[in-house]
């Protein structure tokens, strides 16, 4: 069994829904932390879903880290950490010039967006 800090090598990782390019060209990761995740990434994946059982005393501290109780401290956690926060979904904030409003008076009133013309004098 080839270890490498105490974690089982998995088949490579790929992540095509939030990363189709890969993880080197997202450019997101160092080179260190793209070899990290395409090696061991499928176990990472398991040990943090509870998938699979914790094989090393590594791996261990890596699920109590993926649960929250602990801050990440290797290599291979500071690289899942990154990976997890890049994958999450992004808020998207817009800017709108109409207000959303719920107020029963508001529905009385003509709709802001009219393209009525004024004539001034």
């Amino acid at each position: 069994m080839n270890t490498i800090e105490g974690f089982q090598p998995s088949p490579r990782f790929f992540d095509d829904t939030h990363f189709p390019r890969g993880f080197a060209r997202s450019g997101h990761f160092s080179i260190s932390e793209v070899s990290i995740l395409e090696q061991y990434g499928r176990r990472l994946k398991a040990l943090a879903e509870g998938s699979a059982q914790p094989c090393s005393d590594a791996e261990t501290l890596f699920v109590a880290m993926a649960k929250g109780q602990r801050p990440a401290e290797s290599k291979v956690e500071h690289a899942w950490t990154k990976y997890i926060a890049k994958s999450q979904r992004r808020k998207l904030f817009t800017m709108s010039s109409k207000c959303a409003s719920t107020s029963k008076d508001d529905e009385d009133e003509a709709p802001a967006d009219s393209d009525d013309l004024i004539e001034l004098d």
